[in-house]
């Protein structure tokens, strides 16, 4: 079985309100990396902030799950309520990831995780105190996205070791990574944003306008 987990527990503290739940097109945002994965996965997993499970509706079948101080703890929360033998991770705040990214990255293969990613565009700089150290090589640079998929049993088995450790990665990937663990990448889009500044709302109003 193929579990999908959507990650909408975060308490928005760098924009100062929950983004997950803005309002786009009159349903939160959440909803749209939802639906999606209500299509595709045989169970689907929403993490939210505590005080908000009982409050927050959401389709019938849905499993809702508390989540925690940060995004690893709350990864664990809704790991531990599953058995799927798959798990997709999706941030919530992505609500243009295709259901075409989500079907490719659960296909692991030989590998023990895949993830959505591109190549960076940009120039890349290495900065210090407001100076420009070096220039760095991009040409194996790819920007991280979600979805992303892992065989469950290890992803717990790497979150278990990451608590004892103290680490925290950034993304679920960072710690098959860091545990000898191979991780496959498929080609993402420029387009999957993550809503991250307020002026990425209307960026995703005009987009999700346009899907509708």
């Amino acid at each position: 079985m193929k579990s999908c987990i959507i990650l909408a527990g975060g308490e928005g503290r760098r924009i100062g309100f929950r983004k997950q739940f803005v309002e786009i097109r009159g349903k939160p945002l959440f909803m749209y990396s939802l639906e999606k994965a209500l299509k595709l996965f045989e169970e689907v997993i929403v993490v939210l902030p505590a005080d908000a499970v009982s409050k927050v509706p959401v389709p019938e079948g849905v499993k809702k799950v508390k989540g925690g101080k940060e995004r690893q703890d709350s990864v664990l929360n809704a790991l531990l309520e599953t058995e799927a033998e798959i798990v997709v991770i999706h941030d919530a705040v992505r609500p243009l990831a295709t259901e075409e990214m989500f079907r490719e990255v659960a296909d692991l293969g030989d590998y023990e995780g895949k993830i959505v990613a591109v190549p960076s565009r940009d120039t890349l700089k290495e900065v210090s105190a407001d100076t420009v150290f070096r220039t760095v090589d991009r040409s194996q640079i790819w920007l991280s996205q979600t979805p992303q998929a892992f065989i469950r049993k290890i992803l717990l088995e790497c979150h278990f070791r990451a608590r004892n450790e103290g680490f925290f990665g950034t993304d679920d990937a960072s710690l098959l990574e860091r545990y000898g663990y191979k991780v496959g990448v498929v080609q993402g889009s420029y387009w999957n944003i993550k809503l991250t500044y307020k002026e990425d709302i209307q960026f995703l109003e005009k987009i999700l306008a346009k899907e509708s």
